[in-house]
């Protein structure tokens, strides 16, 4: 089971840059996403940078953080820094499938100038997977569900649907949808598109992302670099 299990993750982490609650990294292996965006809010445009890790400390847990910091220079009302550490458990490896949840502290804002949820709080989610590979290219398929609760009664619920697949040798597609609802944040949908480059080393991709709020619409020019072992 344990080598089946791996031989999973190794086509789930091939196509694209997965990085969802049902999958955790063998023991000692890692993964690491930098991405950067140029956004733009209305008539603001800003800078988003994000850091992503995942180590894995045993075969069935996984040790994962997340930095972010968004700027828009003239309008830092739009300013917002979050933080996040998780431990994700791998609860059922079963064929091509996986499940898997994960839970951990968070700390910062949220805010987009026009709602705010920020402060300590918490993460919890959990999430089903699927890879497998059709003539011999390996694809993905996942869906997360996330609880979000922070200082001052700040509740979120986000779903997570993601898909990614190799094109050929060396490029690969993925796409994600978040859908999002919160009692003091604008509800949202967020859909993003990445299309990259597998080298030795690392990972390459451009992707667009579009997010449609009801006070709000927000897009994304952004560029990521994935490593892994």
């Amino acid at each position: 089971m344990r080598g089946l299990f791996a031989q999973i993750l190794t086509l789930a982490s091939l196509a694209g840059t997965a990085s969802a609650a049902p999958w955790v990294r063998d023991d000692d292996g890692w993964y690491a996403r930098a991405l950067i965006a140029h956004d733009t809010l209305g008539d603001a445009e800003g800078w988003r940078a994000d850091a992503y890790g995942e180590y894995g400390l045993t075969g069935d847990w996984t040790l994962t953080a997340k930095a972010e910091s968004v700027t828009y220079p003239g309008y830092e009302t739009f300013d917002r820094e979050a933080y996040r550490i998780t431990l994700r458990r791998k609860l059922l490896a079963r064929g091509h499938w996986a499940l898997g949840a994960e839970a951990g502290p968070v700390y910062g804002s949220t805010s987009t100038g026009f709602t705010d949820c920020s402060g300590l709080g918490f993460e919890a989610r959990a999430g089903l997977g699927y890879s497998n590979a059709r003539q011999g290219r390996p694809y993905y398929l996942f869906a997360d569900a996330a609880y979000i609760q922070q200082d001052n009664g700040c509740e979120r619920a986000r779903v997570e649907i993601g898909y990614g697949s190799d094109l050929s040798r060396h490029i690969f597609l993925t796409q994600q949808v978040w859908l999002e609802d919160g009692n003091q944040t604008a509800d949202s949908i967020k859909i993003e598109n990445q299309i990259g480059v597998h080298f030795d080393l690392v990972d390459v991709s451009l992707g667009y992302r579009e997010e449609l709020g009801g006070q709000f619409d927000e897009h994304a020019v952004l560029v990521a670099l994935v490593a892994r072992h």
